[in-house]
């Protein structure tokens, strides 16, 4: 069995909390979703299966979750799902028919866990770099690095060297056709570059994009059409906001 690190321990508490976004960000932080519990050998893809967040489920099988890894108790992530039919479906695709349920979904638990008894409510829709632990290294950072521009602005122009800006990025998450859960393709970090870049970025990263395709950003209520012409324009001139994503859409 593989066990892991603390940010193994909060992958699988976002996952068994459905949070979608914080549980793409450590898988594509390369922390490892394979990693079991100590004591019941549970993964992150045996609590989103066991809670039935089959879009969880969906996006920790594209990270390259295993659903054939059993818990202690010899069960897998289909005996869990036993009772969210969604979860199922997404479940036995993966598998191709290879298993079947065969110990049984887990009944209800004697002792439970007490980050689902009493959830940290910021864990169920923030990504890891938010959560309270680390709000205070986040703000002395900044500072630092505000401090240091300061400082930088201080240098008297005939001794000033140039000094390249800071890279802005940001994280992405790309939909096929609509802004479902089951049509998340996953999430690519992108520089501030060009919408005509972050594209070739985005066709190296991810699998399953159309052949040819035009892009439209949702921000949450409505697909607004990303124009040719806008094509030069710099990512975040278009993606400004927290809720804007990236939706892809086949041509005809």
């Amino acid at each position: 069995m593989q066990y892991g690190d603390e940010r193994e321990h909060t992958l699988r508490e976002v996952a068994a909390l459905g949070n979608i976004k914080a549980t793409l960000h450590l898988a594509h932080s390369g922390v490892n979703v394979n990693s079991q519990n100590a004591m019941n050998g549970w993964t992150a893809l045996h609590w989103a299966a066991h809670r039935g967040h089959e879009h969880v489920v969906t996006a920790l099988l594209r990270s390259g979750a295993d659903p054939l890894i059993k818990t202690q108790k010899g069960q897998t992530a289909l005996d869990l799902a036993a009772n969210h039919e969604a979860t199922i479906a997404v479940l036995r695709a993966a598998v191709g028919g290879k298993i079947d349920v065969s110990v049984g979904p887990e009944p209800a638990l004697p002792i439970m866990p007490t980050y689902m008894q009493n959830p940290d409510l910021e864990k169920t829709w923030l990504l890891p770099e938010e959560f309270s632990e680390n709000k205070v290294e986040n703000i002395l950072r900044k500072q630092k690095a505000a401090e240091s521009v300061k400082d930088s602005d201080q240098v008297s122009p005939s001794t000033a060297t140039t000094t390249a800006p800071a890279v802005e990025e940001r994280e992405v998450l790309v939909y096929l056709s609509n802004r479902q859960d089951e049509n998340l393709l996953g999430s690519v970090y992108l520089q501030n570059q060009s919408i005509e870049t972050a594209i070739e970025d985005i066709k190296k990263e991810l699998d399953g994009l159309p052949d040819t395709f035009t892009i439209s950003r949702h921000n949450g209520k409505v697909s607004i059409p990303v124009n040719p012409k806008q094509m030069s324009k710099r990512l975040l001139d278009i993606f400004r906001n927290e809720d804007d994503v990236l939706v892809v859409i086949a041509s005809n």
